[in-house]
């Protein structure tokens, strides 16, 4: 499982709020452009680890639901004004704060996927990860867009 955000105009996410079943077509052509991020497996452990620091917004598995669950995802979303939120509490915690006081065993103990914290390169692992979601929601506060996200 993987997780992928995709950042949208407005008028981008009204249209799929009516016809979710064309995220995937918004997905393919955002794909490998600063539209899109794709974080990898690493989104339970991003998620455990803001979830420990108290973030405001839970933008890993939060959000409102794009539709009801099928297979895959469901796709959520988050309005422009909580990307805000979610760009303002990631770029004022770094990932060596936000990782202060974890151990890589605490996350395997947690069952946190997909279980690979054993090996020294897990942190530098999830700190790419991290810092990409600073990135990209710092991209998309300053277009004041929407995000959508999945995890499949």
């Amino acid at each position: 499982m993987c997780g992928t955000y995709l950042q949208v105009t407005s008028e981008e996410l009204r249209e799929l709020i009516e016809k979710p079943d064309r995220y995937w077509e918004y997905a393919e052509k955002a794909q490998g452009t600063e539209r899109a991020a794709d974080i990898d497996k690493a989104w339970h452990a991003l998620w455990y680890l803001t979830g420990k620091a108290g973030f405001e917004v839970d933008f890993v598995l939060g959000g409102t639901l794009l539709e009801e669950a099928d297979s895959d995802g469901p796709p959520r979303y988050f309005t422009a004004a909580e990307v805000q939120t979610v760009s303002a509490a990631l770029s004022k915690t770094g990932f060596d704060q936000l990782s202060s006081g974890v151990e890589l065993a605490e996350l395997d103990t947690n069952e946190i996927y997909p279980r690979l914290w054993d090996g020294p390169e897990a942190l530098d692992y999830l700190r790419g990860n991290y810092e990409d979601l600073v990135t990209f929601f710092a991209g998309a506060a300053k277009a004041d867009a929407p995000v959508i996200t999945i995890i499949t």
